[in-house]
């Protein structure tokens, strides 16, 4: 039984860390962005964890080197950057 308590205790602490480190995160975005970038962020945050990681990276050095809170449009830049070699998906339909 003390086996599942120390489990359960160490994901506990493991999980509060997580947490914490998010706000953080979440907090410094905070200062570097405006509010639709931000709202944009944590739309691609919720999308996609990985793709959120590296636009995290990207709007701190864009940021360093600006001197001042990003927009959307800079988001926008920053994601169509990461995302690279991918393609707009475009639908057509052809009618008969």
């Amino acid at each position: 039984m003390d086996e599942l308590e120390n489990a359960r205790a160490k994901r506990l602490k493991e999980m509060q860390e997580a947490q914490k480190e998010d706000e953080q995160i979440r907090a410094a975005m905070r200062a570097m962005l405006d509010e639709n970038g931000y709202n944009r962020m944590m739309n691609v945050r919720l999308a996609s964890p990985e793709l959120y990681a590296q636009a995290v990276q990207g709007c701190a050095s864009v940021y360093q080197r600006l001197g001042r809170k990003l927009g959307e449009r800079e988001i926008l830049l920053i994601l169509k950057r990461l995302k690279g070699g991918e393609r707009e998906t475009k639908i057509t339909f052809e009618r008969k």
